[in-house]
């Protein structure tokens, strides 16, 4: 994917907010071994971007990070997207803004708990510690990428669907 392919493909992008800032690496991506791309704006930290090939074209997301509560220090949480369980400040809640041409939906959201440091591709690769009745290594990273694979997917066509319209009371 180019540069601007991505850039175009932002689904909840609204014409108020900067441009978008690519990783310096963002040439060196090898697209055909990854399962999805993140990164943090470095501008704005508290800015993310979500970018992955859904059926030959990008598909991309800004998602904005939500504070951490220091409350939660003893919990562990588990991410939306790799299924790993972290410590409560590995994990964050991501929201994802909606696009709406209807006034009333603007502050329509979807949230998420992703990694922090959006590295889910680097915990599916990772090599488990097998059982005695566990499947081959190859089998279980296998299983792992395509879950990634099928909940990045879902999530990113979540967001760039039409909401559902609001209905007044009366």
């Amino acid at each position: 994917m180019s540069r601007d392919e991505v850039r175009g493909a932002i689904a909840n992008l609204d014409s108020t907010a900067s441009k978008v800032r690519l990783p310096a690496w963002f040439d060196e991506v090898s697209w055909d071994k990854l399962d999805y791309l993140g990164w943090r704006d470095p501008r704005a930290p508290m800015c993310a971007y979500l970018v992955t090939d859904i059926d030959g074209t990008a598909s991309d997301v800004m998602l904005r990070q939500s504070p951490s509560r220091a409350e939660l220090g003893g919990r562990a949480v588990m991410c939306s997207l790799c299924h790993f369980m972290r410590r409560f400040n590995e994990v964050a809640l991501f929201s994802a803004p909606r696009r709406s041409a209807d006034k009333r939906q603007r502050l329509s959201t979807l949230g998420i708990l992703v990694c922090t440091d959006l590295d889910c591709v680097t915990k599916v690769h990772s090599a488990p510690l097998l059982g005695p009745f566990d499947p081959p290594v190859d089998e279980i990273i296998q299983a792992r990428r395509e879950g990634l694979r099928v909940r990045t997917v879902s999530f990113l066509r979540s967001v760039s669907s039409t909401p559902r319209t609001v209905r007044g009371r009366g």
